[in-house]
């Protein structure tokens, strides 16, 4: 890796030298003057460079005024985005040139990457998201954490905010199948990668492919979505370097607020006497604990205080190079990520708290062997560390937070002991965080990339085509020193006051471990693309093969050694386009993929697509009988697209057998015993996907809106047969392509754009997305009541019991439906209904309840950019609906919730002190005003209550939220003694992300509601960003 790194600082430097120029005349000229536009007005931030002298040039200041010095016949060019370049010779002194830049009418019109290709916009009939990539040059953890409420068909989550974790999931157009893989792929300079490798300061453009026409080429791979990301390449002219320092600091708010030690205690009293039980302390011992008077046995400990600072800081650098002559152009840039978390480590042995370092490179080469032919060198990869307490990760310690109450053990014994807890005698989350060693995961990744590009002319005009190999590797190292200290528990105090502990768990030295893993990846391609213009018609095609081949050690090993052999995927894909007149756009797609998941004769599948669109804005008479429309389109599509990724299992069609099980029966050979029956039927997962969109810009431009809407089904999905019984004698359950499940929904985005006067502008846009599924046919055994069936509900359905409120009475508890099956139930407690009507509450009257947990089906947002000269000022909103989440029965997360969850392993909130919270019965209290039947929490218990914690409505939510993402402020500074220090221009940024969050939550984030404070918090953070530009 470390090889890489200095090969790519070498190569880069070694890159200028292949541009120069051979000229040997000696004679100097001096060339100064001022670039213009058209209309007189000066072009600030002009390049001016020598052409094939890479390096030499420099750049028109905040008047449009140059000088530089050239020798004799050298030319010089002048580049300005969105204009025409000039080139002027030289040879002569030249004191008072003006040029002037006309736009550049063919570069201005906006251009789309859709698939291994690009199309102007005006021709593109697929569903294709893009973004700016200046709204991705804002301070932020990865790509993934930023699209999310910036591009319209994506749906993300974010579930910890802990450096190292704190990344989001994301989905195109939500989840549309309950095969294994949901995911959208992610294609960066056409290889396959992660957002989270790539520093967006790299990024040149960014798109989402949505339906089967811009996905079809990808075959296999693109059955859920693409992601399409362009890094940026070398250009010709003067020398570039951009460098970059952020600061980042994070502030952690919405932490859990637990109940002090002497009101838990007196909780715990009411709880207990809640089901007829004893006081658990005395007032003797409340009288300690009220005033700290023995902090050994009774303590009043703060657990999120203890492990917790509320503030942490985040450094990231950044430079970049980039230039070149019309022989050869270069990119090089390196970055340097560096997360500290807020956990209160100072005692950690091995001074190594939690953290995450993640270094990135990234470097190119174009050279022009010919007008017609280029070659491409590319090598990127990063270094990762992440450093977590060891022997524990973090959601130990965040579940120990949870679950400890103040008073059950010190941080410390008095003599500086450390204490334990629990019948399996575990370590507090201090403990855990500083004397058990610590874990560090090694992550390196490099890839290699040549491509050979040719462009042909004559009979052949138009047609490009291009020849890429890539290898990637990576490595993961993992290694660990652990320790574990003495731990004592005490039990109380000797007639003279001396405490009296016992060691439960001893010592242990410093132990020692490691591992490593590897991934390797071969990918190849070719690719041909033809587009020509004969008068009014325009004609494409296109034709794609690749094969990829890739192996890990971290698959699981297998006696006949089969997780061992490399997946190998190859395809076919092609496309053909024809426009008429800017009005009329045909394309038809099709994928010929081949999968080695799949046996011989079945491997391959024919996956084809078809799209349509229509301008109405290309007729005249449209434009005249609605001039508000500057610009519409109509756009439809078809396609299947096959998915290969339907187990995790290596060939599944195969039956295994292993032939050294174990014997019964006094047999004294090794048995025979089936472990994998193989689907002998095997084949293609079929997505079918149609959409319907529509573009319209409005106001010469100022307006433009895009909506989307879209359909999903998916047929063969590979699922487990109905259950056999036992007696039938199989060993292990068949697979087979029965499955079939759809998702609709919509997306769109509005933007309007509004130039006030020259020095001032803004733009406001917004997006949205909606996305539902529904299981069509899940094959399960028959059942008694039709509510309890997969099919006809959407995927990964909640079911749990109808709340009907708290009883009130024992009466009420004798008079309904027998909920004993759950304990003893008394007043207080929830009561459920009785779905079946058969007098008992039982795994038959669960319902289905509402959707996944805490995945959304809407996910919004909206802000703005208000321009006023060299200052900008930009916010942004980001919003889910549709989303519910549940306090309780949801893998045991009732506790950190329900009071008291596990007894005295049971934290209790700080909001249940207060009585308007909880139901307390009358002869309890004194007064029927507590018998609250809306109370937030039913009776108090301690202990587990089993009916209690239930998956029902009572603990129902509305996850719904808006979040203030991201507001930022950001001055370009171009005053003259920047460019005599030799900066052309030095950008000052402030940014702040998640300021305030309206929603229902109130105690946690509501991305990590239903973790009820098991989970690092997503902090605010403030960013201070310095770019320097050379």
């Amino acid at each position: 890796m470390r090889i890489n790194i200095l090969l790519a600082i070498l190569l880069m430097a070694l890159v200028p030298m292949l541009g120069h120029s051979q000229n040997k005349a000696k004679q100097k000229y001096t060339v100064s003057g001022i670039v213009t536009d058209n209309l007189g007005d000066p072009l600030p931030g002009t390049t001016i460079y020598v052409k094939n002298a890479p390096g030499v040039g420099t750049s028109s200041d905040i008047d449009g005024k140059y000088s530089i010095k050239v020798d004799a016949n050298q030319i010089l060019v002048f580049q300005a985005i969105g204009m025409e370049s000039v080139e002027k010779l030289i040879i002569k002194n030249e004191h008072n040139l003006k040029i002037v830049l006309k736009e550049d009418n063919t570069k201005l019109e906006e251009v789309v990457v859709t698939g291994m290709t690009s199309q102007k916009k005006v021709s593109v009939v697929g569903a294709i998201s893009t973004i700016d990539v200046a709204q991705l040059s804002t301070p932020g953890t990865s790509l993934n954490n930023m699209i999310g409420g910036r591009l319209p068909g994506v749906i993300t989550m974010q579930t910890s905010g802990e450096p190292g974790q704190n990344i989001s999931n994301f989905w195109i157009r939500g989840i549309s199948t309950f095969g294994a893989n949901s995911g959208a792929l992610v294609l960066i300079d056409g290889i396959e990668g992660k957002l989270e490798d790539i520093d967006p300061d790299d990024v040149k453009s960014f798109s989402i492919l949505k339906d089967a026409s811009a996905t079809a080429v990808y075959g296999a791979r693109g059955a859920n979505g693409v992601v399409l990301v362009t890094t940026k390449r070398g250009e010709s002219g003067k020398l570039k370097i951009t460098g970059r320092a952020t600061l980042k600091i994070s502030h952690i708010k919405r932490l859990p607020e637990y109940l002090g030690a002497y009101d838990y205690a007196v909780l715990a009293n009411e709880a207990r006497a809640m089901s007829g039980e004893n006081d658990l302390y005395s007032r003797l011992e409340l009288d300690l604990i009220k005033y700290g008077l023995d902090q050994d046995l009774y303590p009043d400990v703060n657990w999120i205080d203890e492990i917790m600072n509320r503030n942490s800081i985040q450094q990231n650098y950044y430079v970049s190079a980039q230039g070149g002559g019309d022989i050869a152009q270069y990119y090089l840039s390196f970055g340097l990520q560096d997360e500290g978390s807020a956990y209160k480590q100072s005692e950690n042995q091995f001074k190594k708290p939690l953290s995450y370092k993640k270094l990135t490179y990234r470097s190119n080469i174009d050279m022009n062997l010919t007008k017609t032919t280029k070659v491409y060198f590319g090598l990127d990869g990063h270094i990762t560390n992440y450093v977590s307490p060891g022997g524990q990760n973090t959601n130990t310690v965040w579940n120990a937070v949870r679950s400890l109450s103040p008073v059950m053990l010190p941080v410390q014994y008095s003599d500086g002991t450390l204490p334990t807890y629990g019948k399996n005698d575990l370590a507090s989350p201090y403990a855990m965080l500083n004397y058990t060693g610590y874990t560090r995961q090694e992550t390196q990744r490099n890839m290699i990339t040549l491509k050979l590009e040719q462009e042909f002319k004559g009979v052949l005009e138009g047609l490009k085509a291009s020849v890429q190999g890539m290898c990637e590797n990576i490595t993961w190292f993992n290694e660990g020193r652990y320790l574990w200290p003495n731990l004592y528990r005490a039990t109380g105090r000797t007639s003279d006051g001396k405490l009296i502990k016992a060691l439960r768990t001893r010592e242990q030295t410093m132990s020692y471990r490691e591992g490593i893993d590897r991934f390797r990846k071969y990918y190849m391609e070719a690719k041909a693309d033809w587009n020509r213009t004969f008068g009014l018609h325009s004609v494409g095609a296109f034709m794609l093969y690749y094969m990829e081949d890739y192996h890990s050690t971290k698959w699981e090993t297998h006696s006949l050694g089969i997780n061992n052999i490399p997946q190998r995927r190859q395809n076919l894909s092609g496309r053909i386009s024809y426009g008429y007149n800017n009005c009329y756009f045909i394309d038809a797609n099709f994928g010929y993929t081949g999968s080695a998941q799949f046996e011989k004769g079945k491997r391959y599948g024919f996956f084809p697509s078809i799209a349509a669109g229509w301008v109405p804005t290309a007729y005249k008479w449209f434009t005249e009988t609605m001039p508000w429309f500057s610009f519409l389109k109509f756009r439809g599509s078809y396609g299947q697209v096959g998915n290969d990724q339907i187990t995790s299992t290596r060939f599944p069609y195969l039956t295994l057998i292993n032939n050294h099980a174990s014997t019964y029966w006094g047999y004294n050979d090794a048995g025979i015993t089936e472990t994998t029956q193989g689907a002998d039927n095997l084949q293609w997962e079929v997505a079918k996907k149609w959409n319907f969109g529509i573009d319209a810009k409005f106001f010469n431009d100022k307006l433009s809106v895009t909506v989307d809407f879209f359909k999903d089904t998916r047929d063969h999905i590979f699922q487990q047969r109905v259950t056999l019984p036992q007696y039938a004698g199989v060993v292990t359950v068949p697979m087979s392509n029965v499955g079939k499940m759809h998702s609709s929904g919509s997306d769109g985005n509005i933007e309007f754009f509004h130039e006030i006067n020259k020095d001032m502008n803004f733009t406001v846009r917004a997006n949205y997305t909606f996305s539902q599924n529904f299981v069509d046919y899940f094959e399960e055994n028959k059942l008694p009541y039709d509510y309890q069936s997969v099919s006809g509900k959407p995927y990964n359905i909640l079911r749990g019991y109808i709340a009907e409120g708290l009883f009130s009475s024992k009466e009420e508890i004798n008079t309904s439906a027998d909920q004993s099956g759950f304990g003893k139930i008394r007043p207080g407690d929830i009561k459920y209904r009785d779905v079946n009507g058969d007098g008992i509450i039982n795994e038959d009257d669960k319902v289905p309840l509402s959707y996944s947990n805490q995945l959304p089906r809407v996910m919004y947002g909206f802000g703005a950019d208000f321009h006023w000269k060299d200052l900008t000022f930009a916010f942004l909103f980001k919003g889910s609906a549709k989303i519910d989440y549940y306090r309780s029965g949801i893998n045991g997360n009732g506790a950190g919730w329900i009071p008291f969850y596990n007894g005295e392993l049971g934290n209790v909130l700080k909001m249940v002190n207060n009585p308007k919270n909880r139901w307390t019965p009358a002869w309890y209290s004194g007064t029927t005003a507590t018998e609250n039947p809306n109370a937030e929490f039913p009776r108090l218990s301690y202990g587990k209550n089993t009916n209690n914690e239930q998956l029902s409505t009572f603990w129902k939510r509305n996850g719904s939220f808006l979040r203030l993402q991201e507001i930022s402020l950001k001055y370009n500074l171009k005053t003259p003694w920047i460019k005599k220090a030799g900066l052309s221009s030095i950008d000052l940024e402030f940014v702040a992300n998640n300021l305030f969050t309206i929603d229902k939550v109130k105690y946690f984030d509501p991305e990590q509601a239903s973790s009820n404070g098991a989970a690092y918090p997503i902090p605010a953070t403030y960013t201070f960003q310095i770019y320097l530009k050379f």
